[in-house]
């Protein structure tokens, strides 16, 4: 009864809005931007290694799972804790261990194909104000406007900001970015998804994993870039509508 119900539940949020809300389980910097407000990316997560220093971002999906990149943490073993509920870097907020880490099992480190994948924290995350989940988007956005955030590096050879950033980005078309980005060795395709960045605005070095959301849904994981934080090249996400399925199966 309870799979009957969820499989209903997700039916119906993808005819009307075009996004699934992932079910909950009980007994799985930015060049440019701006500060962020309290509470106003309460989907946000801070990956943090064995001595709670910040590498990478994520979103939470549910009540035990954060959605980021497998770059992040290739040997699963990195990932040790998320912080949840605060835009400070270096103060409160609410600490969940990493106790399972999940890359997609076809990512490959030289192209960044498949750059995605799932932690289970304990205990279950509890949601408020200042902690929310985030729907992942059932359909893949051609255009738009989005937003990223993260604490990621303010410059390429930067400092990572105390305060969370975010940026106003667009996304672009498959085809555009592929002709940017034609002769790089990582891979743009159609499991990628790119957003437009003027010089001075980007995703940075310690974004990635971070959230790219439009209309109310998770669409990119912050994937790779420019080596030059800022450049004006396309962004490059790995694409969560590409990924739902396993999505679904793996975040229980």
């Amino acid at each position: 009864m309870f799979r009957l119900t969820v499989l209903i539940t997700i039916g119906f949020a993808v005819s009307v809005l075009g996004w699934i809300k992932v079910p909950d389980n009980y007994p799985g910097r930015i060049v440019g931007g701006e500060d962020a407000a309290p509470n106003q990316f309460p989907y946000q997560a801070s990956l943090r290694d064995a001595n709670m220093g910040h590498f990478c971002g994520g979103t939470i999906i549910n009540n035990c799972y954060i959605l980021s990149a497998a770059h992040c943490d290739v040997d699963r073993d990195r990932s040790k804790f998320v912080v949840l509920g605060s835009i400070f870097l270096n103060n409160g907020g609410v600490t969940h261990e990493v106790i399972r880490v999940i890359n997609h099992p076809n990512y490959n480190d030289d192209t960044f194909e498949n750059d995605i994948n799932l932690l289970r924290v304990s205990p279950y995350i509890t949601y408020n104000a200042a902690v929310q989940p985030m729907p992942i988007a059932a359909h893949a956005a051609q255009s738009g406007d989005a937003v990223v955030s993260g604490w990621g590096h303010l410059e390429t050879d930067g400092e990572s900001p105390e305060i969370l950033q975010f940026l106003n980005t667009q996304i672009i078309s498959f085809e555009e970015c592929y002709n940017a980005w034609s002769g790089a060795s990582k891979i743009v395709s159609n499991l990628t998804i790119c957003t437009r960045n003027p010089v001075g605005q980007d995703a940075c070095r310690g974004d990635s994993g971070g959230p790219l959301v439009h209309n109310g849904g998770l669409h990119g994981v912050v994937s790779w870039g420019a080596a030059e934080c800022g450049n004006g090249m396309p962004g490059v996400y790995a694409r969560v509508s590409s990924y739902v399925s396993w999505i679904l199966a793996n975040a229980v």
